[in-house]
């Protein structure tokens, strides 16, 4: 048997499930273990757990990175934004102060050596 990805899921599911029956004694947690177990030996029980395990992972994933980016945004940079504001601090280098745009003009004849070194 060559190791496969949904062989990787299968133990995490396992060894998941089992550790927190050790320490939880709920009965309720042996029924994923043991089909985690069915599915190392059957093909057909391993790729449907697989499946399913791939589908709770993806709508975690995509429930968690909303609420991490979320949380991130409106508790940590909206208050520095508005703290930087208050300030007077601004995220553009204006060349003025009476300057509408922070566009510069730049008239240069690009060489080799620009291409070679871009930063």
């Amino acid at each position: 048997m060559k190791w496969q990805p949904k062989h990787s899921s299968l133990a995490v599911i396992a060894i998941g499930f089992g550790m927190l029956f050790y320490f939880l004694q709920k009965q309720w947690m042996l029924v994923p273990v043991g089909l985690a177990l069915l599915g190392f030996v059957s093909k057909k029980i391993g790729d449907y757990v697989h499946l399913l395990w791939m589908m709770i992972a993806k709508a975690l994933g995509w429930i968690n990175s909303r609420i991490l980016l979320s949380v991130l945004f409106f508790l940590i940079l909206t208050p520095a934004a508005i703290v930087a504001r208050l300030f007077g601090k601004s995220a553009f280098a204006w060349p003025s102060q009476h300057a509408k745009t922070i566009f510069i003009n730049r008239n240069h004849v690009y060489t080799k050596e620009d291409m070679k070194n871009t930063w």
